[in-house]
């Protein structure tokens, strides 16, 4: 098996970013979980550059003619979910810092007419 230059450089990169997960995790960061899920990920990544015939027999599992097309698909449900995932918790803190800037704007009304 020839090992391509795309594969070395993800493949680098890969254990790049398992090694800042596993630091995050030390520093205390992300949970434990966290750690599971993205370390997982990273390793799942690495395997299938590294052995590329995993993706095709995913594909085959999931009806897809080629595992490039597989991965794409399952990336881009699996994006679209956190973007929303990520809307729905910047539009809860905007709803909480508006709650609470209202609260402050009330107490310094009150604070200013008792003066």
């Amino acid at each position: 098996m020839k090992i391509l230059i795309i594969q070395i450089l993800i493949v680098s990169f890969v254990v790049y970013a398992l090694t800042r997960t596993v630091l995050r995790f030390r520093r205390g960061t992300i949970s434990l979980g966290e750690l599971a899920l993205w370390s997982c990920f990273w390793i799942a990544g690495g395997v299938c550059v590294l052995a590329p015939g995993i993706t095709q027999w995913f594909a085959g599992i999931l009806g897809v003619g080629r595992g490039a097309d597989a991965v794409f698909y399952l990336g881009l449900v699996g994006l679209s979910y956190a973007f929303f995932r990520l809307y729905l918790r910047i539009r809860h803190a905007e709803q909480q810092l508006t709650l609470l800037v209202r609260q402050l704007a009330l107490k310094e009304a009150e604070r200013q007419d008792r003066a």
